[in-house]
């Protein structure tokens, strides 16, 4: 376990409680709990667990302390958790207790554990908010540090000022250390526990202070090396003084080495200000190539709010013009508001465009204008487009243009048996309607289909229908499933019945002929409590496949590990404990090994690196490897080697090809510096549109700083995403 050391007054205040009272001798009754718990261990009431430390001893505190060690589940480690935390204020028992919540805070290797052991403590009154504290101050894992960052700044008073001020100006001067310098001092540094400053803490800490700040310190922020920090001071500011606000911002706009996100913020303080006045400005800067595309859609949105009749004219003559796919694409987000009469023509002839992605972007603004004067167009579009995404673009827009009309609901039983699967699927996505079962046989047989992603639409579908009806349908397919498809099954029939059976097929048959007849479907406040208890269920169990925490239940899965030549970088923080010298490739090679060992028998899986270029384990994809073994897999692992720049974009499309994969982890350490694509947004964009009707998981992993495009492309597709350095 980690050793920290307190700041000063908590200091002095932790040792007097320590000294208050000697420990007592455990009483009858603390021991008796202490048996009980001791003999029935992972089967023990919980309850005891609150009983127990309701003694407001310090036996009780060690009592618990020691109980921990002895569970195996997830669930009863993380309610002794709890119960240590209730031990705030508790004479000498407080400090103790509290010191081991912290210690799971910052050393377990369950997320879910560390999770409830901030949480607990961001629930104790009196010294939870100094063990948060001790915890940002340490070298704990970056996404333990910032969890442990906003609880204390939920509770922030002006006794912390002092020590926020400390952390956003901690980096000022190693921000602009010399190269050499770093370079030595990084030497220096291997193989210790280093405490990193975290861009999210210094502007958590900022934001705590922002209104007490000095107009002179506000000023001086915006010369702070960390963007953050900058946009927040540029944001404060205009809520003071908006001329000298509105002078800032034109200066950081105008630079095209600043930061996107920076100049986001600048351009939103000169919408404010200058109103329609600013639209020429956005309008030459979203059309320059070397305009990012987060910041051309930024612009894009702030003049769609403009509302003003001359820059609605002067965009809606832009559609469809220019030489690059990017010059159409912003536009077709700033006129999504537009009134000009003229605008739905050149909408429509964006449909044709050579590029694919401006054809689904134009089909997405005609729904979303609700144009049915486009609708002729768009079924042109369906019946002699070659691109299928494109085509699935029209029948989602068709779709909502022709809402409950019966002669296209026959063309999508039509659309729903296609060869290819994103236009099938989106067939499919439409047919699921709350209330309507006319179609719940085609979606029942989509079930049985060999695609998966097909398989998954119908699920999706059915589970919209919101009827008893489609219950015995999945219940059947469920016992043909497995993997991460199997769990989708089992989460949607709890989410339509709170039944507890998980993926055990047996049991939610014999409930069916049980309950079948009299089924009615869980009220949506019903499912919500039993959420919770499931969510205890789950924790019980004792083991799990796990890589970098996030847990793999998928058999159809690609792992995606960076080896550029900064995978050669000593890990920092908790992680680099392990040895003097342990790289970022190193910890991957280790954690990768691993989890090939432990992925259950029978699943495919395929291992893609990249680095300068893209390389996999596997050429024929994941269906190839029922014919390698895992020792072979762990052999290509153990060679791998790093160097080079950092090729994401071209290593995502590789798995996006394969038509299998149905969930993806990704490892890196750095932005996209190589490929097709290396703008993150754009990155994000494609990865969306490929997944549009593929329904894959991203997992991600970001080793060694805040990389937000993999944190994009968790949330855009419901993975989690895990953060160290």
């Amino acid at each position: 376990m980690m050793s920290f050391q307190m700041r000063a007054p908590a200091t002095a205040l932790v040792s007097l409680l320590a000294l208050a009272a000697p420990t007592a001798s455990p009483s009858d009754d603390v021991e008796q709990l202490i048996g009980e718990l001791e003999s029935s261990r992972d089967n023990a009431d919980p309850d005891l667990l609150l009983q127990l430390a309701g003694k407001r001893s310090r036996a009780a505190c060690d009592g618990l302390i020691g109980l921990y060690g002895k569970m195996s589940s997830v669930y009863m480690k993380r309610e002794i958790v709890r119960a240590l935390a209730t031990l705030d204020g508790a004479d000498d028992a407080e400090q103790p207790a509290l010191e081991h919540v912290m210690g799971v805070a910052t050393d377990s290797s369950e997320p879910e554990l560390r999770e409830a052991a901030i949480e607990a403590l961001g629930t104790a009154s009196h010294l939870g908010k100094t063990f948060l504290e001790l915890i940002v101050d340490s070298a704990a894992e970056d996404d333990v540090r910032t969890h442990a960052m906003r609880l204390h700044v939920r509770r922030a008073g002006a006794e912390d000022h002092a020590w926020y001020r400390k952390l956003f100006e901690l980096e000022k001067g190693s921000a602009r250390e010399k190269k050499a310098d770093r370079k030595r001092r990084e030497k220096e540094e291997q193989g210790a526990l280093i405490v990193h400053g975290l861009a999210t803490v210094r502007e958590l800490a900022f934001e705590a202070v922002a209104h007490a700040l000095e107009d002179e310190e506000l000023t001086e922020a915006l010369e702070d090396p960390w963007r953050g920090i900058r946009r927040l001071a540029l944001e404060a500011l205009h809520g003071r003084e908006p001329r000298k606000a509105l002078a800032k911002a034109e200066e950081v706009f105008a630079s095209n080495e600043a930061h996107a996100d920076l100049r986001i913020a600048a351009a939103r303080v000169i919408a404010a200000e200058n109103g329609a006045r600013a639209a020429d400005d956005f309008i030459e800067t979203a059309d320059k190539f070397i305009t990012p595309q987060r910041l051309r859609y930024a612009l894009a949105e702030l003049l769609a709010e403009m509302g003003d009749e001359k820059v609605e004219k002067k965009l809606a003559r832009m559609v469809g013009k220019g030489k690059k796919p990017f010059n159409k694409l912003w536009v077709l987000r700033a006129v999504r508001n537009g009134t000009s009469p003229k605008l739905s023509k050149s909408l429509q002839r964006c449909l044709s465009d050579r590029d694919e992605s401006v054809r689904v972007a134009a089909a997405r603004v005609l729904a979303e204008r609700k144009d049915t004067d486009a609708l002729k167009a768009l079924q042109k579009m369906i019946d002699k487009t070659k691109g299928a995404d494109s085509v699935a673009a029209a029948i989602a827009a068709v779709g909502v243009l022709r809402a409950d009309d019966a002669e296209w609901e026959a063309e999508l039983v039509t659309y729903a048996e296609h060869e290819e699967s994103s236009i099938r699927n989106a067939a499919l996505a439409q047919l699921g309607a709350e209330g309507r079962t006319e179609h719940i046989d085609l979606l029942a047989s989509a079930l049985e289909h060999t695609d998966w992603s097909t398989r998954y639409a119908a699920l999706l579908s059915l589970e919209r229908l919101r009827t008893p009806a489609a219950v015995p349908f999945m219940i059947e397919r469920m016992g043909e499933e497995q993997g991460r498809l199997l769990h989708e099954f089992a989460d949607t029939l709890f989410r339509l019945t709170g039944q507890p059976f998980r993926t055990a097929t047996g049991n939610w048959k014999a409930w069916w002929e049980r309950e079948g007849a009299g089924f009615q479907l869980i009220a949506r406040d019903e499912l919500a409590k039993r959420r919770v208890e499931e969510e205890d269920r789950r924790l019980k169990q004792i083991t799990n496949v796990k890589f970098f925490g996030i847990r793999i239940v998928s058999h159809r899965v690609i792992f995606i590990v960076d080896v550029s030549g900064s995978m050669n970088e000593t890990m920092r923080a908790r992680v680099a404990g392990e040895s003097a010298n342990t790289t970022r490739l190193t910890v991957a090679q280790r954690q990768l090994a691993s989890c090939i060992d432990s992925l259950d028998r029978g699943a495919l899986f395929n291992i893609i690196t990249f680095s300068s270029d893209v390389s996999s384990w596997l050429d024929t994809g994941i269906g190839g490897s029922t014919g390698k073994t895992r020792e072979e897999a762990k052999e290509w692992v153990e060679r791998l080697g790093a160097m080079g720049a950092t090729n994401l974009y071209d290593s995502l499309r590789f798995s996006f090809e394969d038509p299998d994969v149905d969930t993806i982890f990704i490892l890196s350490d750095g932005e996209p510096t190589a490929g097709d694509q290396t703008d993150p947004h754009v990155i994000r964009e494609h990865v969306a549109e490929w997944n549009e009707n593929r329904g894959i998981v991203i997992n991600t992993i970001a080793c060694g700083g805040d990389l937000q495009v993999l944190e994009w492309l968790a949330e855009d597709s419901g993975g989690e995403h895990v953060s160290f350095r």
